[in-house]
């Protein structure tokens, strides 16, 4: 389990995320503001919980697509596709 982080307050929550959403965009954007909200959630004790998080969506983070995406995971589009090719190669 990770350890709880040190609580911020909610006005320097608030800043960190002007801060993100006036120089990132798209996944980065997201990603950082799920980084964001995660720390303050550890913070609470809720570590456990942001570990399963984390696990379920980091290839949402790391996909090609802008977003918003609509549509399955590009990721696993992408993953999908290899495969069929592979099968086909095969």
């Amino acid at each position: 389990m990770t350890q709880p982080t040190p609580l911020m307050s909610a006005e320097e929550f608030a800043e960190r995320a002007r801060q993100i959403v006036a120089t990132m965009h798209g996944h980065a954007a997201h990603r950082a503001i799920d980084l964001l909200t995660n720390d303050v959630l550890r913070g609470l004790g809720y570590g456990e919980g942001i570990e399963i998080f984390e696990a379920m969506v980091g290839h949402w983070h790391d996909a090609d697509a802008l977003y918003p995406h609509a549509g399955p995971c590009p990721d696993c589009e992408r993953r999908a596709a290899e495969q069929l090719s592979g099968r086909r190669a095969a």
